[in-house]
């Protein structure tokens, strides 16, 4: 990955690491314990650690997302190997993995679930991101990590409240007058309890002109945003974590143009559009070490989210949109232990979602569409692996995941009208629809780790995971006849080899990972020959590739890294709304992109941050025949810090590289934001 070294999973803490890879006399144990700079001290529970973690994975640091600005999920996608997105609006992006996403404000499925706190949330609804101690980016189906993951899965970890009394002041400015104001505190209750208090706000115009309008905040947006986060250590020795987040954002949505306009930024439409977002998530975690061989986590939340969208009249010319409120609660409990040598994991997840889906599309006098549709899914997984070391080095991990999903679509209508050239009206609904899945999800790893050197260190595995995607209805299809029909479940078999490599200080590390996973009844959003918006399945699919890592560390104070993804995604057998996608690669996933980074401290209290990322070929999700050219982005920070203070210069895109994250079948694009210059001030107190 281009900006971190290696990955990391499990909680993470505020104590402090050892400096280097220990190994235990105990090969039944194995305790390991990567390299990492007293900057970020992180301590690793009830998961392996990330040297011997047998999945791909990226760690984003607090660090990394100021050092590179990286305030979406846009901003991280664009960043690290085979994660792509796509978003009609820069603070909207959903996300794809290894080819595989998209459909996420088209209908209820998640093919990479996003959590905050161990709340999974739609990805659109995020926004702008905050107060993050760091984001984990997992690529490929996981099996035992709570919510289902088809594709990938997004977790993101809120600051934990520190121990002494202490706050931070923070101001940025940059380019299309944006504002950006933040304040924290860490306030000590109790020797065993504490309470973190984040708040904030921004404001901007965006980067847009609108010559029709004569403006240039028709893309902007203002909005605020605020956490309180509680930690209490009890005697037992457990954790209790409880957070609150609130997040608004209101602005307009004139990015929908022509190729030639959107390249330079600039609007012809008649208005500006809406385009607002919302959330209140509330997460309660409970973490205990019972002894050396039993931990408990638990996990238990809600979401509230809400998008308002609607584009200019011009752009369709029709007043079209929607509203799409969702509300979410669930939770999980999770044992993990070892005895002699096996050790294992297990636990069960439940979840209920429920999304309301009008949509309004106006162009009278000629035609008015209007539909309406409530979608509610319940579902409950157990899962559970055994980790057996049955030599030395070796270790095979059996897992399964039985997942049961009950989904709903109700109160679905729609009408239709028109008075040009002649007078029409028709009007459909449907009775409450209902279905049911039940998926057992196996999986098997094999894992080499040969005793480490005093200067090298190794991992591999191979592992076969099945994964799955449960059954829905296409909320936004215009004729009860297709409504009532649900869609077929998505199933993937995919199978993943991965070798690392790493000097036991840290100094350097190579990784290495290739994929493919056969896909059968892939969901996706698609247009059919009655122009209804719908979830469509292809047949069959797959998508195969790799991912490779490195880092090296040549002098103490300099650290290079680098990155490179390859993705081929492609429909084997697909046939939609009359047209035959058999053969072509899938939409908004470029074949290739790599990146390099250093981090550079030339002086007591300097740093240099600089990042080059290249991005291949792709064309425009959903369906649109536009291409994007390969593209390079280039990032660069220099920041100065006192005993207190902090003062930082940014470049975003340096390149101004153009570019498209959206597509429509009629030629109009949504062009990613240009260059971006600002400078941030900060205080510690």
């Amino acid at each position: 990955m281009v900006l971190t070294a290696l990955p990391v999973t499990g909680w993470a803490g505020a104590d402090a690491t050892v400096k280097c890879i220990h190994r235990s006399s105990d090969r039944a144990a194995r305790p390991t314990v990567r390299c990492r700079s007293d900057k970020e001290k992180v301590t690793v529970w009830g998961k392996r650690t990330a040297f011997t973690a047998s999945t791909s994975a990226s760690h984003i640091s607090a660090q990394d997302m100021q050092a590179y600005r990286m305030q979406t999920l846009g901003d991280i996608a664009e960043r690290i190997p085979n994660l792509s997105f796509t978003s009609t609006t820069p603070n909207n992006p959903v996300l794809m993995v290894r080819g595989l996403g998209g459909t996420e404000d088209e209908g209820p499925v998640l093919y990479t679930p996003v959590l905050i706190d161990g709340v999974p949330v739609p990805g659109f609804a995020m926004g702008q991101m905050f107060d993050f101690r760091n984001v984990d980016v997992m690529r490929g189906p996981q099996l035992v990590e709570g919510v289902n993951a088809f594709g990938g899965m997004v977790s993101a970890h809120s600051r934990d409240p520190g121990d002494k009394l202490a706050g931070a002041l923070d101001f940025e400015y940059g380019t299309g007058n944006r504002k950006r104001a933040t304040v924290s505190g860490d306030i000590p209750i109790d020797a065993s309890t504490s309470l973190r208090v984040a708040a904030g706000g921004e404001t901007a115009d965006g980067y847009i002109h609108n010559r029709a309008l004569d403006r240039h905040d028709t893309g902007g947006w203002h909005g605020w945003f605020g956490r309180l986060k509680l930690l209490h250590k009890d005697s037992d020795g457990g954790e209790w974590r409880f957070s609150l987040h609130r997040m608004l954002n209101h602005g307009g949505n004139d990015y929908f143009e022509t190729p030639q306009n959107a390249r330079r930024h600039v609007s012809y439409n008649t208005s500006e559009g809406v385009n607002d977002t919302a959330y209140l998530l509330g997460s309660a975690q409970y973490h205990r070490r019972f002894n050396q061989h039993m931990i408990l986590d638990v996990t238990f939340g809600g979401v509230s989210t809400d998008w308002r969208y609607s584009n200019p009249y011009s752009v369709f010319s029709a007043n079209s949109g929607f509203t799409l409120p969702t509300r979410q609660i669930g939770g999980s409990v999770m044992l993990s232990g070892s005895s002699g040598t096996l050790d294992w994991k297990g636990g069960i997840y439940g979840q209920q979602v429920k999304r309301w889906a009008p949509y309004d599309f106006d162009m009278s006098p000629y035609y008015a569409s209007r539909t309406t549709a409530t979608l509610a899914t319940a579902n409950v997984a157990f899962m559970g692996e055994v980790g057996w070391h049955f030599s030395q080095d070796w270790r095979l991990v059996p897992s399964l995941r039985i997942e049961h999903v009950d989904s709903s679509l109700s109160n679905w209508t729609s009408s239709m009208s028109g008075d040009t050239p002649y007078a029409y009206s028709m009007q459909e609904s449907l009775p409450r629809q209902t279905l049911s899945k039940t998926a057992p999800l196996p999986g098997l790893k094999l894992e080499y780790n040969p005793q480490a050197s005093a200067s090298l260190s190794q991992f591999g595995w191979l592992s076969y995971t099945r994964s799955f995607l449960p059954p829905n209805y296409s909320p936004y299809g215009s004729y009860a006849s297709t409504v009532s029909v649900p869609y077929a479940s998505s199933y993937g078999n995919n199978i993943e080899l991965g070798y690392r490599l790493g000097n036991p200080t840290g100094r350097w590390s190579v990784e290495a990972i290739g994929f493919a996973n056969f896909l059968s009844n892939l969901q996706v959003s698609a247009t059919n020959g009655a122009g209804e918006s719908l979830i469509g399945t292809a047949g069959t699919a797959h998508s195969r590739g790799m991912e490779a890592t490195a880092h090296w560390k040549p002098i103490e104070t300099l650290q290079l890294n680098a990155f490179v993804g390859l993705t081929y995604a492609a429909y084997d057998h697909f046939v939609f709304g009359g047209t035959d996608y058999s053969g072509k690669q899938m939409a908004g996933t470029p074949r290739s992109n790599f990146g390099f980074s250093a981090d550079w401290h030339p002086a007591a209290g300097w740093t240099v941050n600089a990042s080059v990322v290249r991005r291949g070929r792709t064309t425009l999700y959903p369906s649109s025949a536009v291409q994007n050219a390969p593209y390079v982005l280039v990032d660069a920070q220099i920041e100065k810090r006192w005993k207190h203070w902090s003062v930082a210069l940014y470049g975003h895109n340096l390149t101004d590289s153009s570019y498209f994250t959206r597509g429509l079948s009629g030629g109009y694009v949504v062009a990613a934001n240009p260059r971006q210059l600002g400078f941030r001030v900060g205080v510690n107190f």
